[in-house]
C-alpha cells in the first residue's frame, strides 16, 4: 500500500511539472530567478565592502552598501565631495557591478571612526620615526614624538637650532599630518650652522625616489609591479604602466603621493582592458 502511495505522489509530481512546462514554456521559475540575484548581489555587497576597506581614504567612514540585481547604492556621510567620488569609482570598479547610486551626504564635519583615527596617527608617528633615522643630523637624537589626531607633537633636546627645524620640517612633510608642534629643547642655541653634508647628485636622489615609490607599490601587495614604470624628477613622479583596474589606478596615485620627497604625482597608469569571454 505504501508502494502505490509512493507512486502516485511521484505521477502528480511529473504531472505537476509537465503542466508547468506546458504553461511557461521551458522557463526558470521567478522564485529560483530572485534566489540567484539575491546570492550574487549578497556577493556583490562583500566585494565592495571589502574594496572600501582597502582604501585609506574610506575605511574609516561608515559607509552603507547595499545592491539590488547588480545596482550597488551607497549612503552615509563623509567629509568631502572627493571621497564621494572615490567612493563611486571603487564601486564602480568592482566585477559585477551594473551600476551606481551614489546617495552619500557630504559633511565637512563627518569624521573617521575612532579605531581608524588610532591607525592613522600610528603611520604618521612610523613615518616620522623612519624619516627622522634616514636623516644623518637626527639619527639617534632624542626626540620624542607624539600623534593625535593627525597633530603632531615634538619634544626631547638636539644640539642646535638647525637640528630642531630639522626635525620640523621632516614632520610637515609626511603624509596626512594637519599640524606640527615643536617644543624641542636646543642645548646650544647659538652653535654655527653645520657644514652641510656632500650633496647628492640630482640624478641619483631622482632614482633614489623612484626606488622609494616602487618599494612603497611594492609593499602594499596589490600590485603587479614589473607592469608599472616610475620615474621622478625633483619631486616631481609620474607613474606609467598598466594596472588592472580603475581603484588601482587611484590607490597607486595616493601610494606614491604619500611617498617621503614626493612633491606631486602625474599618473599616467593604463588601466588594461578586460579580456572578453570566449
Amino acid at each position: 500500500m505504501a508502494k502505490n502511495v509512493t507512486v502516485i505522489i511521484l505521477l502528480l509530481l511529473v504531472a505537476g511539472g509537465g503542466y508547468y512546462v506546458y504553461r511557461n514554456g521551458f522557463t526558470r521559475p521567478q522564485w529560483s530567478g530572485s534566489l540567484f540575484t539575491s546570492s550574487a548581489d549578497t556577493a556583490i555587497t562583500g566585494k565592495v565592502k571589502t574594496a572600501f576597506g582597502l582604501s585609506k581614504r574610506l575605511s574609516g567612514y561608515d559607509i552603507k552598501v547595499e545592491t539590488n540585481d547588480g545596482v550597488v547604492a551607497l549612503s552615509g556621510q563623509v567629509g568631502s565631495d572627493a571621497v564621494k567620488s572615490l567612493a563611486s569609482e571603487i564601486a564602480r570598479d568592482t566585477p559585477g557591478v551594473k551600476d551606481v547610486s551614489n546617495n552619500i551626504e557630504v559633511n565637512p564635519g563627518a569624521q573617521p571612526s575612532i579605531e581608524n583615527s588610532r591607525v592613522d596617527d600610528l603611520e604618521i608617528r612610523t613615518s616620522i620615526l623612519e624619516a627622522f633615522a634616514r636623516s644623518p643630523e637626527l639619527s639617534g637624537k632624542n626626540i620624542e614624538i607624539v600623534v593625535k589626531d593627525r597633530k603632531v607633537t615634538l619634544s626631547g633636546s638636539v644640539d642646535t637650532k638647525a637640528q630642531s627645524n630639522g626635525a620640523e620640517q621632516a614632520a610637515r612633510a609626511v603624509d596626512g599630518v594637519a599640524a606640527v608642534t615643536n617644543n624641542i629643547a636646543v642645548a646650544n642655541p647659538d652653535a654655527a650652522p653645520e657644514p652641510s653634508a656632500t650633496v647628492t647628485p640630482p640624478d641619483e636622489v631622482n632614482a633614489q625616489l623612484a626606488k622609494q615609490v616602487e618599494f612603497e607599490l611594492y609593499r602594499t601587495g596589490a600590485f603587479d609591479t614589473l607592469t608599472l614604470s616610475v620615474k621622478a624628477d625633483q619631486g616631481n613622479v609620474t607613474l606609467s604602466g598598466k594596472v588592472r583596474s580603475r581603484a588601482e589606478q587611484l590607490l597607486a596615485e595616493r601610494v606614491a603621493q604619500g611617498t617621503l620627497g614626493v612633491k606631486k604625482v602625474v599618473n599616467e597608469l593604463q588601466v588594461a582592458a578586460a579580456a572578453r569571454p570566449r
